[in-house]
């Protein structure tokens, strides 16, 4: 029980580490919308704050459900681990891409990546470890992140529409 307090624990760092990532992106250094629609015009077009803020606040309650069912549960902890592991791979490649900074990189590398390799490290060393869980839960990562660019791009064909 004591080892699964303890491995829980990351659940709640990627929780945390979620809620400085989203500072990181747009109240210090802030900008992240703005470097998003430079890098990927057609993936950002039609985003709009109210959208990234309740992206975001979807996300970070994620992480919060996740880390809570963790000690019972790690399928949605291990898919929000998966979420903010490539979303950190996604601000590394759209800085490669800018050739400078983009906000959300610092806490993609120093905490998403390393936290949601823990997580999946820890998930592999438990005696309920189980490769469908740990794949459901990646693959189930994958799809999380997509939503938001799914419906920003039925956002941009409803307005194709008019």
């Amino acid at each position: 029980m004591k080892g699964e307090r303890r491995d829980g624990m990351v659940y709640w760092g990627l929780a945390m580490a979620s809620c400085a990532h989203v500072v990181e992106e747009y109240v210090w250094p802030g900008g992240f919308l703005e470097a998003a629609r430079e890098i990927a015009p057609g993936a950002f077009r039609h985003a709009s704050l109210p959208i990234v803020v309740g992206v975001n606040a979807a996300m970070i309650a994620g992480c919060l459900e996740g880390a809570r069912r963790s000690p019972r549960s790690p399928f949605l902890g291990l898919s929000m681990a998966s979420l903010l592991h490539l979303n950190g791979l996604l601000h590394l490649g759209a800085s490669f891409k800018a050739k400078r900074y983009v906000p959300g990189l610092v806490t993609g590398l120093a905490l998403y990546l390393p936290l949601s390799i823990k997580a999946f490290s820890n998930y592999r060393r438990s005696e309920d470890y189980r490769p469908w869980v740990a794949w459901g839960a990646a693959f189930l990562g994958v799809i999380w992140h997509s939503i938001p660019f799914a419906a920003f791009l039925m956002r941009s064909m409803k307005g194709k529409e008019r």
